[in-house]
């Protein structure tokens, strides 16, 4: 619970700082921002203190400035599950990507400041597999019955998001931020044994949407 505290504390301080310095009574365009922004998912580095060491993972982000207001995205990432329970062994490992596009919403700016408060649309899509071991019926069913293991399984899933995040620099050409998002799955990931616990990029396997918040850390590349 104070994990969770800490991040909403951590989301409102960052989203006063944006918000705080786009209070200018005069409007400055923005600067096309050269080269591109890199950047790190630091919840995705945390999930093995989060988690009990049963996720990690990480998730990379690229943007660059287009035209005006508009933004171009890609995000890419890698995720394991590990659970291991008295009934049950089970495991996960996949790769993601998503492609979009972010408008600022910001319209009064300092001079010369690239911080931005944006609405954004996602496609993403996972490729990762599954399995199950030791899986234990309980003995009010079968005393001491063990049922099959589940095999190894492929399987790919597809979503939209839309997300609201900011982005701010905190030190020349560094950037931390983080974005609120909601997904949508419009491709379900079949199996004919097993749900999947997660599905990477996207969240719980049975849901058909999930909510997501992530934190970033950005370097400006510029050529």
């Amino acid at each position: 619970m104070r994990k969770i505290s800490g991040f909403i504390a951590v989301s409102i301080l960052l989203l006063a700082s944006v918000c705080c310095n786009g209070q200018d009574t005069m409007r400055y365009p923005i600067n096309a921002m050269k080269g591109i922004r890199v950047g790190v998912d630091l919840s995705k580095l945390a999930l093995p203190l989060l988690s009990r060491h049963e996720r990690m993972g990480f998730e990379i982000t690229v943007d660059k400035h287009v035209k005006g207001n508009f933004f171009a995205t890609a995000e890419a990432g890698w995720l394991q599950t590990d659970l291991s329970r008295e009934t049950y062994h089970y495991m996960s490992s996949g790769f993601y990507g998503k492609i979009g596009i972010d408008y600022n919403l910001l319209k009064s700016r300092r001079p010369g400041s690239n911080d931005i408060l944006y609405g954004g649309l996602r496609y993403g899509m996972s490729v990762f597999s599954h399995k199950g071991e030791d899986i234990t019926v309980p003995g009010y069913y079968w005393e001491n019955a063990t049922a099959q293991d589940i095999p190894q399984t492929v399987m790919s899933s597809g979503w939209i998001e839309f997300l609201l995040g900011i982005k701010a620099e905190v030190i020349k050409n560094f950037y931390i931020g983080m974005t609120f998002r909601g997904k949508f799955r419009i491709a379900k990931p079949k199996d004919n044994y097993s749900t999947p616990y997660f599905i990477p990029g996207y969240g719980s396997g049975s849901a058909g949407f999930a909510l997501g918040l992530n934190y970033y850390l950005s370097y400006n590349i510029r050529f």
